[in-house]
């Protein structure tokens, strides 16, 4: 209680060449630093006082010792406040070159769309082509058995119009003569004549091809793009593992 009274009413005071006085010994120079407490202390502290027993060291070394560590703290803030200037300079590089990468990348997703545009509208183009093309040699198809349909019907009315001159043969003999020279073709022309069925021509296989082919686009697109990218990311690396392995 004794040293705390005296330290309470001894606060350090300017004396001589150190400058400060002991504050428990307030008569004697405060020349010593107690490293235990972090204190100046006169020479009878750690020998009688309450610092007895402590490490201590001279206020001059020891002041020394701080003045190196503040140096080195100095130098070390200066080192970090270069390299925080560095890394701004840094980031705002790494910033300045992101942008020109994402336009750049941006210009190549036009280009690309581009590409693709022009591929769906050449695609879209050909497939056409093919059911005009499909659809002209369906109609010459067409219009070759209507001719042939054409020719028969000439070639009936002509026997129609020679049979009925037969029936209207007075003489029998005639007539009957007439007959047996046209009996066969007659027969031939008696029997069912064949009902020509056109050629079916469907475009559904087209259309169902490019069904399907919109609806894997579309679940495709349906997938979020971040989940659609990790998932490409992931097949290229395995792709790519085994030849890293050989």
């Amino acid at each position: 209680m004794a040293s705390e009274t005296t330290e309470a009413r001894a606060p350090f005071q300017p004396d001589g060449a150190y400058g400060w006085r002991c504050p428990e010994h307030s008569e004697r120079p405060a020349e010593l630093f107690c490293r235990r407490c972090g204190r100046c202390v006169c020479a009878l502290c750690p020998v009688l006082g309450a610092h007895r027993g402590h490490p201590v060291g001279l206020a001059e070394e020891e002041a020394v010792r701080v003045q190196k560590l503040i140096q080195d703290c100095l130098e070390c803030l200066a080192t970090k406040k270069r390299q925080h200037a560095d890394n701004i300079a840094h980031l705002e590089d790494a910033g300045e070159r992101l942008k020109v990468y994402a336009d750049s990348s941006k210009a190549w997703l036009t280009q690309k769309f581009t590409e693709l545009r022009l591929l769906l509208d050449e695609e879209e183009v050909l497939a056409k082509k093919f059911i005009d093309k499909s659809t002209q040699l369906t109609l010459q198809v067409y219009r070759e058995q209507a001719e042939t349909c054409g020719k028969q019907i000439e070639v009936m009315d002509d026997f129609s119009t020679r049979v009925w001159g037969i029936g209207q043969e007075p003489n029998p003999v005639q007539l009957l003569q007439a007959y047996i020279a046209t009996k066969t073709e007659m027969g031939q022309q008696m029997s069912p004549s064949e009902l020509s069925h056109p050629v079916p021509l469907s475009f559904e296989p087209v259309k169902n091809f490019f069904k399907e082919f919109v609806e894997a686009i579309g679940n495709t697109l349906q997938t979020p793009m971040d989940t659609r990218l990790k998932e490409s990311s992931a097949q290229l690396s395995g792709k790519t593992a085994p030849l890293l392995q050989c």
